[in-house]
C-alpha cells in the first residue's frame, strides 16, 4: 500500500505543491480526529495501559479512558475532579475526601497527579494521541498504516488530510492568481515645437519734400553812380533892394538901373539853364541807355537761374521719386521675405506634425494591440485560475462528503459531523 503522503496526493492532484510538514500535521490531526469521533467500545479496544508517577507522567498525548491506584490488594478504580478541588480531596474532614479505596485523580499544570498520594502501581488505560508537544507527530511519508489504530479507520484519517490539503491549496490560489495587468509604457515620439512666426513690421513710408537750392536773385539794377545830375547856377535878385529904391528913396535911376542888373542877371541865368539842360539831356540820354542795359543784363541773369532752380528742382524730384520707390521696394521685399520664411517654417511644421500623428498613431496602435494581448493574457491565466479552484472546491466537496460518511458508520450515527 502507498504510505499516506503518496495517498493525500491521490486525492488532491499532482499540481498541488507539497509541504511535507503541513501533511504530516494533518494527517496527524486526522489520526486525533478520528480517534476522538471513535465509540468507546471501539477507543478501549486499542487502548493501551501505562505506569503512572503522580506528579511525573505528563498528560499530553493521552486520550484517558480511566485511572487505578492499588491500596496494596487490587487496583482501585479513580475518580476524576477538576483541578481546583484537589484541596478538598486532600482534606480528611472533607466528605469529597480521597481515600485509598475511593481514589481521585486531576491534571495540573500538564501532569497526573492521583490522591491519596504514596501507593504504587498507578495505571492509566489511554488511547494513544499525537502532537508536536510530545514529540508524537505521524510521519505522512514514511508511513502506510498507524500502529494500534482499527484498520477501517485509516482511510478517514486519508480523506481528513486530503481534505485539508485542498484547503492549503484553495487558500494558496489567491497568491498564485497572476498579478494585476502590466501595462505597457505608451512612448509617444516627441511632439514637434511650433516655430517662432516673425511679426510682419511695417513704418509708414514719410514723405518729405525734395531739398534744392534756392533761387539767386541777382543784385537789384544800381546805376545811381551814372545818373545824370541837373546843374543850375544859384540866381540872386535883390528886388527887395529895388522895392527899396522905389518905394522908400523913390531912386528911380538907381532902381532902373538895379532892375537892368537883375535882368542881365536873368538872361544870365536863362542862358545856364538852358545850357545845363543841354548837358542833363545828354546824360540822361547815355543814362537811359545803361539803364537799359542793366535791365536786359538782370533780367537775363534772373532767367539763368529760373532755369538752373527748375533743373535741380527736376533732378530733385527726380531722385526723391527714386528714393521713395526705393524705400516701398526694399520694404516690400523684407514684408515678403519675412512672409516667405513664415510660410516655410509652417510647411516644415506640418510636415513634422504630420510625421508625428503618423508616428504616433502607430505607438497607439502597438499599444492598444500589447494592452489587448496582456488583458488576454492575464484573462487566459485568471480562467485557469478559476477552473484550477472549482475542481479544488468540487474534489473538496466531494471527499467532505466521504469523509462525513465515513465517520457515520464509524460512529453508527445517522447525523454528520461537523468538520
Amino acid at each position: 500500500m502507498a504510505n499516506f503522503d503518496a495517498q493525500v496526493i491521490d486525492l488532491v492532484g499532482s499540481s498541488w505543491t507539497e509541504d511535507q510538514d503541513a501533511v504530516n500535521q494533518f494527517i496527524t490531526e486526522g489520526a486525533n480526529e478520528v480517534i476522538n469521533a471513535m465509540p468507546r467500545s471501539m477507543q478501549e479496544r486499542v487502548a493501551e495501559e501505562t505506569t503512572v508517577t503522580s506528579g511525573t507522567t505528563k498528560s499530553e498525548g493521552h486520550k484517558v479512558l480511566s485511572m487505578t491506584r492499588n491500596n496494596g490488594t487490587i487496583d482501585q478504580p479513580c475518580r476524576r475532579i477538576p483541578a481546583n478541588k484537589r484541596g478538598r480531596v486532600a482534606d480528611s474532614d472533607d466528605m469529597e475526601y480521597a481515600t485509598a479505596t475511593d481514589p481521585a485523580y486531576y491534571i495540573n499544570d500538564g501532569k497526573f497527579n492521583i490522591l491519596p498520594s504514596g501507593g504504587s502501581g498507578n495505571k492509566l488505560v489511554s488511547v494513544l494521541t499525537y502532537s508536536q508537544e510530545s514529540g508524537t507527530i505521524l510521519d505522512a511519508s514514511g508511513i502506510d498504516t498507524i500502529a494500534n489504530f482499527p484498520n477501517e479507520a485509516e482511510y478517514l484519517v486519508v480523506l481528513y488530510a486530503a481534505l485539508k490539503a485542498l484547503q492549503q491549496a484553495m487558500n494558496g490560489k489567491s497568491s498564485s492568481l497572476p498579478t494585476d495587468v502590466t501595462l505597457p509604457t505608451l512612448a509617444f515620439p516627441p511632439a514637434p515645437v511650433a516655430p517662432t512666426i516673425n511679426t510682419i513690421s511695417y513704418t509708414d513710408a514719410a514723405n518729405e519734400d525734395a531739398l534744392v537750392d534756392v533761387i539767386s536773385v541777382p543784385s537789384k539794377i544800381d546805376i545811381s553812380s551814372n545818373a545824370p545830375e541837373f546843374i543850375t547856377s544859384p540866381l540872386d535878385t535883390d528886388f527887395v533892394r529895388v522895392n527899396t529904391l522905389i518905394d522908400t528913396d523913390e531912386d528911380i535911376e538907381l532902381a532902373s538901373s538895379k532892375l537892368q542888373q537883375i535882368q542881365s542877371q536873368i538872361s544870365e541865368f536863362s542862358i545856364n539853364i538852358q545850357k545845363s539842360k543841354n548837358v542833363f539831356d545828354k546824360d540822361n540820354v547815355r543814362y537811359q541807355m545803361e539803364f537799359q542795359e542793366e535791365v536786359t543784363k538782370v533780367t537775363q541773369d534772373l532767367q539763368a537761374e529760373v532755369e538752373k532752380f527748375r533743373t535741380k528742382a527736376a533732378i530733385a524730384q527726380f531722385n526723391k521719386q527714386q528714393d521713395q520707390s526705393l524705400n516701398l521696394a526694399n520694404a516690400a521685399k523684407q514684408v515678403e521675405d519675412v512672409i516667405a520664411d513664415n510660410n516655410s517654417k509652417m510647411q516644415k511644421y506640418a510636415s513634422e506634425l504630420q510625421k508625428y500623428q503618423a508616428e504616433a498613431s502607430n505607438e497607439l496602435q502597438k499599444y492598444q494591440a500589447e494592452v489587448a494581448s496582456e488583458i488576454q493574457n492575464y484573462s487566459a491565466k485568471i480562467t485557469k485560475q478559476v477552473t484550477d479552484y472549482q475542481w479544488l472546491v468540487s474534489q473538496h466537496q466531494n471527499l467532505t462528503a466521504d469523509y462525513q460518511r465515513g465517520l457515520q458508520l464509524l460512529t453508527g450515527s445517522s447525523a454528520p459531523r461537523g468538520q
